[in-house]
């Protein structure tokens, strides 16, 4: 006899968060149920879990739009950011994700730091090339580095 369950965290080699799966009657009320892992798929959960994930669905579809919007504006811009140096052209401290995000809100594009990936650490003056990550989707950009004197 099999149990559809709704599995409330990642199971290896059962399924993902959320999905309502059939295992084994003993193995869902042995080891999923008791250990939090999963919930019976009964009408109320189902009915639940689907209102969560619609609700999951219409955040991630609005941060795609997000996303697609700062990589068409932030394509053809060049962000500058404004940081400390030294004569020879050297950042006090390496220039971070919170910094680019501040300088691309201040050009007027809505970003989160979370979104970007900089692949090793900038400390000097000039044109630096940087990852946006959102979910699947990956896009660069190029940013200044400039003297704030």
């Amino acid at each position: 006899m099999n149990m559809k369950v709704i599995l409330l965290q990642d199971v290896a080699k059962i399924g993902r968060r959320s999905q309502i799966v059939e295992v084994p009657d003993g193995y869902a009320r042995n080891q999923l149920i008791p250990k939090r892992l999963a919930e019976p798929a009964s009408l109320a959960n189902t009915k639940r879990i689907e209102k969560v994930q619609a609700k999951v669905d219409a955040s991630s579809q609005a941060n795609k739009t997000n996303f697609d919007t700062a990589m068409a504006t932030l394509k053809d811009t060049v962000v500058k950011v404004a940081a400390e140096v030294n004569e020879k052209g050297h950042t006090f401290k390496a220039v971070s994700e919170a910094d680019i995000a501040l300088a691309v809100s201040a050009a007027g594009t809505k970003i989160e730091a979370g979104m970007i990936s900089v692949s090793s650490p900038i400390k000097e003056v000039g044109a630096h090339e940087i990852e946006l990550i959102s979910g699947p989707s990956k896009a660069k950009f190029t940013i200044e580095v400039v003297s704030n004197k």
